[in-house]
């Protein structure tokens, strides 16, 4: 890979390191970071247009490296490399980042159905339940609670209309940091509120939950963007990933307990973001919350 580097990039590495599945190298005290992928060069190089148009806009999104043909991508056998540099050494995500995020613009991002997304995920993994009798007990005892705040998440949701013209960002709660949050690969177009839900979850799940920010949220939008920040708080994405990474062989099965040991301290968050939106209604008809 060195010697690829240096033909193509005319980029010298002393040293390739590995951190995470992660390859990166330092140039010129810059992080580099060596992404292998399978995307065509049309979507690479629109990829690295918008990222550039982000970092010109005071995001610290990763950008993409020109090679020696002035090109963002490099051919290598049946898939491409393409070198980002980091222009965030940051370890973590703030709610100002996901804010600066959320600028009108008409970015040509894949829009992502967060809703069928939502549907597809429960659906699939029901199916895949079935075939298993006695086996996964610790699944089987949970998943039905689970799917249960799922389905009335989506229930909720379909009632209003949904904006989706915000950068997003789909991570996954395992992999939330700020390589990942300001990675172009990882980012779409959908509803700002998700990303929201997604870093109040993170807190929850993995830090503690700031209640000044929660509540600033709150304040500061709209009913309906309130009703998908409220929807996707319910949605379990999390537990349904953790469920699948089990199903796969990839993690223990005790791994599922980070969200079944948390279910009362969730329901009680849960409860408190509804308290604070008792104007409402369609919130106001989740009436389990509370008991």
């Amino acid at each position: 890979m060195k010697n690829f580097i240096k033909t193509n990039y005319n980029i010298y590495p002393k040293k390739i390191y590995k951190k995470d599945n992660i390859y990166f190298f330092f140039s010129s005290n810059e992080k580099i970071v060596i992404v292998k992928t399978d995307k065509d060069k049309n979507y690479l190089s629109n990829l690295a247009n918008i990222s550039n148009e982000l970092y010109r806009n005071g995001i610290m999104v990763h950008t993409f490296l020109l090679n020696i043909n002035g090109e963002y991508y490099t051919k290598n056998e049946n898939e491409y490399i393409v070198l980002l540099k980091i222009n965030n050494n940051s370890n973590v995500v703030t709610l100002k980042d996901i804010n600066k995020y959320d600028i009108n613009n008409s970015f040509n991002l894949e829009k992502i159905d967060i809703v069928n997304e939502m549907e597809k995920k429960i659906d699939t993994l029901e199916k895949e339940m079935t075939d298993y009798n006695k086996e996964y007990p610790i699944i089987q005892e949970s998943i039905n609670y689970f799917i249960g705040l799922s389905e009335n998440a989506i229930q909720m949701i379909k009632t209003i209309n949904i904006y989706n013209n915000s950068i997003i960002h789909i991570i996954s709660l395992d992999k939330y940091n700020s390589y990942e949050f300001n990675n172009p690969f990882n980012l779409k177009l959908g509803n700002k509120m998700y990303d929201y839900a997604l870093y109040f979850k993170n807190k929850f799940y993995n830090e503690y939950i700031n209640y000044d920010e929660l509540f600033k949220v709150i304040k500061s939008n709209s009913k309906e963007d309130l009703i998908c920040f409220y929807c996707f708080m319910l949605y379990q994405k999390e537990y349904f990933d953790c469920v699948k990474e089990i199903l796969l062989n990839r993690i223990e099965e005790k791994s599922i307990y980070k969200y079944i040991n948390k279910i009362k301290e969730y329901k009680e968050l849960l409860k408190y973001i509804k308290d604070n939106l008792q104007n409402i209604n369609e919130i106001m008809e989740l009436e389990w919350i509370d008991k």
